[in-house]
C-alpha cells in the first residue's frame, strides 16, 4: 500500500514539475523563507522515496494527539451533553512520546532575490513576486486581509482590473498576504503573454507602490469593507461553516473570539492602516521575483528589473 503510494506521489511530482506555476511556487517559497519549513512545503523525489512504513506511524504517533488537537461542535446541544459525547469517543485517547516541535518563527525579512527558471517554448510567461509578510495572529492582519481584497485578491481588486480588464494581459492577477501559525508572506503574480512580460511587471511595481504612497479612497475602501464583512458572513452562516472557520482559526493560532470580531474589527479599518500596510509590505523594491519563461523571448524584457539568474529546467 505504501509503495503503490509512493509509485502515485512520484509520478504525480514528476507531472507537476513539468507545470509553470508548480516550478514558480517552488522557487518563490523559497526566496521568502529561506531555509525554515515553511520554503519546503512541495514534495520532492528525494523526500518520497525515503518514505517508510514505520515511519508514517511514528510520524502519525508524533502529530495525531490528543494535546495538539481541537474538538469543534456545532448545533443545537449542550455543552455539557456535548462533553458527555465527546468523552465517550475520545476518552482513551493517549499521546504517545514526544509531540512535534513548533517551528521557530521565520525571518521577517529576506535579501531580494531575481530568478529566471527557463521553459524553452512556452508562449506565455509566469511571474511571480513575493517577500515576508505576518503570522495570522499578527496586530496588522486584519487591515493586511483588507488591503490584500483591494489589491489584489479580489475580482474587482486593483491589479485584476488593471492587467485583465483594462490592459487585456492576462486572464487574472492577483496578489495578497498568506498567513500561518508563525509567519506569513506577501505574494503575487500572473501568467502573462510573452510580449506584455515587462509590461505586466510594469503595473504590479505601479500598483504596490500606489498602495503606500496614496491613501485609498473613502468609496473603494467602504466598498471592499462591504465586500470583506458580507462574503464573511454569508460563508458562516450554516453550522458546518462555523465549525470549520473555528477549527481554521485555531490551527493558525487566532483565538475563538475572532470568529464574531473580525466583521467589526474590518469596520474600523482606516486609509491610514491601508497605507502603512502597503509601504511595509508592498513596497516593490523588497519584493523578489520568479518568472518562468522561455529566455529568448523575455530575457532582454527583465533587464528593466534587475539582474535575473537563469536556471535551467
Amino acid at each position: 500500500e505504501v509503495q503503490l503510494a509512493k509509485v502515485n506521489a512520484l509520478q504525480g511530482l514528476k507531472a507537476s514539475s513539468t507545470q509553470p506555476a508548480f516550478r514558480a511556487a517552488k522557487a518563490l517559497d523559497a526566496a521568502i523563507y529561506g531555509d525554515h519549513p515553511y520554503g519546503r512545503t512541495q514534495e520532492t523525489e528525494a523526500a518520497i522515496n525515503a518514505v517508510t512504513a514505520e515511519g508514517l506511524r511514528a510520524d502519525h504517533a508524533r502529530r495525531f494527539r490528543p494535546d495538539r488537537a481541537l474538538l469543534v461542535i456545532t448545533g443545537r446541544i449542550e455543552a455539557a451533553q456535548a462533553l458527555k459525547l465527546a468523552q465517550a469517543a475520545f476518552g482513551d485517547w493517549k499521546a504517545s512520546g514526544d509531540a512535534v516541535a513548533e517551528p521557530a518563527a521565520p525571518a521577517a525579512t529576506a535579501p531580494v532575490q531575481r530568478l529566471l527558471l527557463e521553459r524553452p517554448g512556452s508562449v506565455q510567461a509566469t511571474v511571480r513576486l513575493g517577500r515576508p509578510g505576518m503570522a495570522a495572529s499578527g496586530d496588522e492582519q486584519v487591515p493586511l486581509r483588507l488591503a490584500s481584497t483591494l489589491i489584489g485578491t479580489g475580482f474587482s481588486s486593483r491589479l485584476n482590473q488593471n492587467l485583465r480588464e483594462e490592459k487585456g494581459y492576462t486572464y487574472g492577477a492577483r496578489a495578497g498576504g498568506q498567513s500561518s501559525r508563525v509567519g506569513g508572506a506577501i505574494t503575487g503574480g500572473a501568467d502573462v503573454r510573452n510580449e506584455v512580460t515587462a509590461a505586466a511587471m510594469t503595473e504590479y511595481v505601479k500598483e504596490y507602490r500606489r498602495l503606500g504612497s496614496e491613501p485609498v479612497s473613502e468609496a473603494e475602501l467602504s466598498m471592499n469593507k462591504r465586500y470583506v464583512a458580507g462574503s464573511y458572513l454569508i460563508s458562516t452562516q450554516l453550522q458546518g461553516a462555523v465549525g470549520r472557520t473555528l477549527a481554521n482559526n485555531w490551527l493558525v493560532g487566532l483565538p475563538a473570539e475572532f470568529l464574531g470580531k473580525y466583521v467589526p474589527a474590518i469596520q474600523k479599518v482606516t486609509a491610514a492602516d491601508i497605507q502603512a500596510i502597503g509601504k511595509k509590505y508592498f513596497n516593490p523594491d523588497e519584493q523578489s521575483w520568479v518568472v518562468v519563461g522561455d529566455s529568448t523571448k523575455i530575457a532582454e524584457q527583465l533587464k528593466g528589473f534587475g539582474e535575473f539568474t537563469t536556471v535551467k529546467p
